[in-house]
């Protein structure tokens, strides 16, 4: 096995708990529109198969126009930005597994679903104080998203290194298949989106419970590559 150099962090539901302030957000929209909220339980299921807002709101409501769908997207956007003001936490082991990865001359990248970018994409990043480790980020507004392989591989070029010297980690089922679809080792985090059999059934290299786990395991993968 080629030696590993790079960690490809999926971000909602891996790096940050997005989860209750991306529902809280969805059914801000949803009201504007009359309609009846959705639960945390619901939107975790959406985010597990990589749908974007516009998708799942044609799945929830297929009668919504397309202006209306339009306009429930942006009545979320702006109540997301509006509650993550009030902070959006990252995932336990976040603050301390960064610096460790950092420390073992590993680069770090995100792919993410979100529509962002240029500068807007790293926003929250800075908030949370953890843009100095992450060297590059790839969003959905400009690659397929997940569980296509296309951002993946777009970030680890932008890395400067190859699909085989990265490790995908990521909390869903569509991250797992996007790392192994780009020919990279993925490894699973618990905690997430989906529930530990999901993320078995896609035969990650390796399972944990928690980020906390992930530089030992990593460690265990330089290990055997040596």
């Amino acid at each position: 096995m080629t030696k590993i150099k790079g960690v490809i962090f999926d971000l909602d539901g891996t790096l940050i708990d997005s989860l209750e302030t991306y529902t809280r957000a969805l059914n801000h929209g949803i009201e504007k529109l009359n309609l009846g909220p959705i639960s945390k339980e619901e939107m975790a299921t959406f985010l597990n198969r990589g749908l974007g807002i516009r998708s799942i709101l044609s799945e929830l409501y297929p009668f919504l126009e397309k202006e209306a769908i339009a306009q429930c997207n942006e009545e979320m956007t702006k109540a997301y930005l509006e509650l993550e003001e009030e902070g959006v936490p990252l995932k336990p082991g976040v603050e301390d597994v960064l610096p460790q990865l950092e420390g073992m001359g590993l680069k770090m990248g995100i792919v993410t679903g979100r529509l962002t970018s240029g500068e807007m994409k790293w926003l929250e990043l800075r908030r949370l104080n953890i843009d100095g480790f992450i060297q590059a980020m790839v969003t959905a507004a400009e690659a397929p998203r997940k569980p296509a392989p296309d951002g993946v591989i777009k970030c680890v070029e932008e890395l400067g290194l190859s699909p085989e010297e990265c490790v995908l980690v990521g909390d869903s089922q569509v991250d797992i298949i996007s790392g192994k679809g780009a020919g990279m080792r993925t490894i699973a985090v618990c905690g997430g989106v989906v529930d530990v059999e999901s993320l078995a059934s896609e035969n990650p290299d390796v399972i944990i419970s928690n980020l906390s786990e992930l530089p030992s395991k990593i460690n265990e993968l330089l290990r055997a590559t040596r």
